[in-house]
């Protein structure tokens, strides 16, 4: 499927699961505490899956258990990456040989046969973005399935009708501690592979297109208050994380707010700008822009070339390159 199905709203409140019609399934330890409330916000689609969405709150370790028990749930996916926003909370990260504390406002990245495991100090807010991963298929129709009819998740008739999951279990891991900023899967967007300053904002590289299979990457536009672009026709549908601040999507000649912790959603083809409200944080998450490419280039001809900026036809031709149809951008 290549367009939001019209069920899915331009804007979606994370924080609002009620008010955004988000479904929440509970995971209980043996001894009753609770482990894991799962909410599946999107379902992925395409031959990617892309546009998968999930809210989790990975609870507090239970009592008596320590971080190296709790990290007996590693495990990896064979094809799956995985991007992760720590929204709120600590827990310890296991990775690559490695552990270390992520934090409220850390980044978590994934790739397919990375064994990764959890263990969370206290209550942490996850919000995950996926492509390639199966483990989540159809997340609303089987959440429904399993709120609605109790014990059909362990039923293996009910398994074997929702198929394989991409979910290797690995051994206790081993590991060394680490700071954060030595552990490859951990971004921070006070340390991103590159940035790039503009009049009123400034993009930030987090995740590059070779670290997510070729097919997508995550750019923070860092959007100061006033600051908008206005994009025109595009050949694949839009998936934003406004993680701070407030801004303005306009599209079919309508206005929509999105907030802090808001997922924006604009179908294919149709033309819409993003306004900044006030000082806002806004990931890219699910088009299939080559930012980077383009960022680099850029960058080059400011460098080397600047009367290269005011050709139109040239930088028609630099945006066309790698896709990008933008029209405008800048404070208003």
């Amino acid at each position: 499927m290549e367009n939001i199905p019209i069920t899915i709203p331009y804007v979606i409140d994370l924080d609002d699961h009620e008010g955004s019609g988000i479904p929440t399934l509970i995971r209980y330890h043996a001894n009753g505490e609770r482990e894991e409330e799962m909410s599946p916000v999107m379902d992925g689609e395409g031959p990617h899956r892309l546009f998968n969405v999930t809210d989790t709150v990975m609870c507090k370790m239970p009592t008596g258990v320590t971080p190296e028990e709790a990290s007996r749930m590693a495990h990896l996916h064979s094809q799956g990456y995985e991007t992760f926003f720590v929204d709120s909370g600590s827990m310890y990260l296991y990775a690559d040989g490695k552990r270390t504390v992520v934090r409220t406002g850390d980044i978590v990245h994934l790739q397919p046969g990375q064994m990764h495991a959890m263990a969370s100090i206290e209550d942490v807010k996850w919000r995950g973005f996926f492509h390639d991963l199966d483990s989540f298929d159809d997340g609303w129709q089987s959440t429904a399935v399993t709120q609605r009819i109790p014990g059909a998740a362990d039923d293996p008739a009910y398994q074997k009708a929702r198929g394989a999951r991409d979910y290797l279990k690995c051994e206790q891991p081993v590991y060394r501690d680490v700071p954060p900023e030595e552990m490859g899967a951990v971004r921070n967007p006070a340390r991103p592979l590159a940035s790039y300053a503009f009049d009123g904002m400034t993009a930030k590289v987090l995740v590059p297109r070779w670290e997510n299979g070729g097919v997508t990457e995550c750019v923070l536009a860092e959007m100061k208050a006033g600051f908008s672009f206005r994009w025109g026709y595009h050949p694949t549908r839009e998936q934003y994380y406004v993680r701070s601040g407030r801004v303005k999507l306009t599209v079919f000649g309508e206005d929509y707010i999105a907030g802090k912790a808001c997922l924006v959603n604009v179908p294919k083809l149709a033309p819409f700008s993003l306004t900044a409200l006030e000082d806002a944080e806004v990931y890219d998450m699910g088009g299939q822009t080559k930012w980077f490419a383009f960022l680099q280039d850029y960058a080059s001809v400011r460098a080397y070339d600047p009367a290269r900026l005011g050709d139109r036809e040239a930088m028609q031709a630099l945006k066309d390159k790698y896709g990008i149809p933008l029209e405008s951008m800048g404070l208003e």
